[in-house]
């Protein structure tokens, strides 16, 4: 069995009017090609669909039936090419994002929130990365987007021409302390007011240029800190801080992670300002990657 949707477009325009006429009117084709559509779908099928009569054209049982399911595919075949239209046009699929819970900035939730305003029907997932973790989740293809942080600027060298990357923001640190600190409430603080104090960082082994770094704020600042308490997270690292076992130094945007039980000081001595931006496989040609790329701006 072997037949086209257009024999089957021209069965049901047939079996509607009862007229070869009228039909080959509605799909605008000639009576004689029309006619030959339907020969070749009775011989495709081994049955007679028409009872072709000198007066009239009638339904035989089978093209009775057989109307039926022809108007069902015919429906499903409109429903297949509105899906892969839709699908071309960025509409549905999927987009896999990451994040890194430092790069959870307001502007990393207008984004996501304007996308999914735009595109209800897309299927988005989360996934949180390693602070560290920058074109890794891309070239390993666990992620089509990535919400990435450094402290200072992006290097280049490190992502290569595969990858994309848009700058969204970039933040200033400040110190993080509890909420009953003897240093809470000031407006600014010097980095030397931390020296006497435990210190609550991102395990090194998560990101050593992080850690590392902010080591190096403070022996600039005239002291090292003595105590170290390693955290997976910055939301570890924030608990830890509440709970009073030590302070840190985090992003601005790292109010939106907790806000209860801390202070936020802002710091007077230059310190590194910490990069958010949003990456990509540069030759990914996903639909969906290239609507939330225009979402962006990036396109």
């Amino acid at each position: 069995m072997n037949f086209e949707l257009r024999q089957l477009e021209a069965f049901v325009a047939v079996a509607e009017e009862l007229h070869f006429g009228r039909a080959a009117a509605r799909l605008h084709v000639a009576q004689p090609a029309l006619s030959q559509q339907i020969l070749r779908l009775e011989a495709a099928l081994g049955a007679d669909l028409l009872v072709r009569q000198r007066r009239r054209t009638a339904l035989s049982e089978a093209g009775r039936l057989f109307l039926i399911e022809a108007r069902r595919t015919l429906h499903q075949a409109r429903v297949a090419q509105t899906v892969a239209e839709r699908a071309q046009r960025g509409e549905l699929g999927r987009l896999r994002i990451g994040y890194t819970p430092a790069a959870s900035s307001q502007r990393f939730l207008e984004i996501l929130g304007g996308f999914q305003r735009d595109a209800p029907e897309v299927d988005l997932s989360l996934a949180e990365l390693p602070i560290g973790a920058i074109a890794e989740p891309l070239r390993d293809d666990s992620v089509d987007v990535a919400f990435v942080v450094t402290l200072g600027e992006f290097d280049r060298t490190w992502l290569g021409d595969d990858i994309a990357l848009r700058q969204l923001s970039q933040e200033a640190f400040l110190a993080a302390v509890p909420a009953d600190h003897r240093l809470a409430g000031k407006p600014e603080i010097d980095l030397a007011d931390l020296a006497p104090e435990s210190f609550a960082l991102l395990a090194r082994d998560l990101c050593p240029h992080w850690y590392d770094l902010v080591l190096e704020v403070c022996r600039q600042a005239g002291f090292t800190p003595g105590v170290v308490h390693e955290a997976g997270s910055v939301g570890t690292q924030l608990t830890l801080v509440a709970a009073g076992v030590g302070v840190t130094l985090v992003q601005e945007s790292a109010r939106l992670l907790r806000g209860d039980g801390i202070a936020y000081l802002p710091v007077r001595q230059p310190v590194p300002r910490v990069s958010s931006g949003v990456a990509w496989r540069a030759d990914d040609p996903s639909p969906v990657l290239r609507r939330f790329r225009a979402a962006l701006g990036a396109d």
